[in-house]
């Protein structure tokens, strides 16, 4: 997970630093690092709030380090985010017509 260090080195945060944050060896964060291990769910749930990004982006699923908690959204709010994600192009485009119908009421 070549991002960890790059989030790590952009907090000037040693290694010894992350493993005491995470409650896991610095020699585990070095595993990390060069590839050798992957961090569980938990540890990457605890990475994502240690330096304020997205899962996603830790896993380079994603280049926007954004994390949807970030914004603050209800859980009604995620839902229609999500949500429309999974709509195919079509679709998209009908929703976005009927929500700027909607905002316009």
């Amino acid at each position: 997970m070549k991002r960890i260090k790059i989030l790590r080195d952009e907090r000037r945060m040693s290694q010894q630093r992350l493993a005491i944050e995470l409650n896991v060896t610095q020699a585990m964060i070095s595993k990390y690092e060069l590839g050798l291990s992957e961090p569980d769910i938990a540890t990457i749930r605890r990475l994502a709030e240690v330096f304020g990004v997205s899962a996603d982006y830790l896993l380079e699923i994603s280049d926007d380090k954004t994390s949807i908690s970030s914004y603050g959204l209800s859980e009604a709010e995620k839902n229609v985010l999500f949500g429309f994600k999974r709509l195919d192009d079509l679709q998209k485009a009908k929703l976005q017509a009927y929500m700027q119908g909607l905002l316009q009421e």
